[in-house]
């Protein structure tokens, strides 16, 4: 009878033990209260943070007679998981070899408005406007500036894990005279996105 008193006693103590130490290591948790002060919500109780996203993606590369370079910034705003709209702005730059002489270059500058729909959670459809004020050369050897805006439209597929994704988007130019000045038919970028 000892024996099982002692166990029993035993027993308790422990139960009781282990249950205070379960309280000294569980998370506190915050009221809800606390939780709006934190953070600033939409109309719909989102949070305004969670639903913006922003990318730098580079692209439009050329190594051969001259050097081709251009990168894309931009940041949106997403209306629903699946579409979201946005703004950037983007810059070309083209270096080109001429024997015997100064190496031009032109740089093209430029920004742009989008409307992206999600396909799937990787692939996308993507269209933009773009706003370019695009340099070339003359007949005459000298810099000319032009304007030409222009609808883009295409796909592009993100992955990666977390917040940050990584992939490709290839953009059609719809504009003849943006596809003459920008000497392409599409733009194919490659990048970062963060809060896809």
């Amino acid at each position: 009878m000892k024996n099982i008193v002692s166990v029993v006693l035993i027993l308790s103590m422990l139960t009781i033990f282990v249950n205070d130490s379960f309280g000294q290591v569980r998370k506190r948790t915050i009221s809800k209260t606390a939780k709006k002060e934190k953070t600033v919500k939409d109309d719909d109780g989102n949070d305004f943070i969670d639903k913006t996203y922003g990318e730098l993606r580079f692209g439009n590369l050329g190594f051969f007679n001259g050097l081709s370079l251009s990168s894309k910034l931009n940041v949106g705003y997403k209306f629903h998981e699946r579409f979201s709209v946005g703004g950037g702005m983007k810059i070309f730059f083209n270096q080109f070899v001429v024997q015997n002489a100064p190496d031009p270059s032109l740089t093209d500058l430029g920004g742009f408005v989008l409307a992206r729909g999600k396909i799937t959670e990787q692939i996308y459809a993507q269209a933009e406007y773009a706003f370019m004020n695009y340099q070339y050369y003359d007949n005459f050897g000298s810099k000319i500036s032009k304007s030409a805006n222009s609808p883009l439209i295409g796909l592009g597929y993100m992955s990666g894990l977390g917040k940050w994704k990584f992939g490709i988007e290839l953009l059609y130019i719809v504009n003849e005279q943006a596809r003459d000045y920008q000497n392409s038919i599409v733009e194919y970028w490659f990048g970062a996105s963060y809060n896809f």
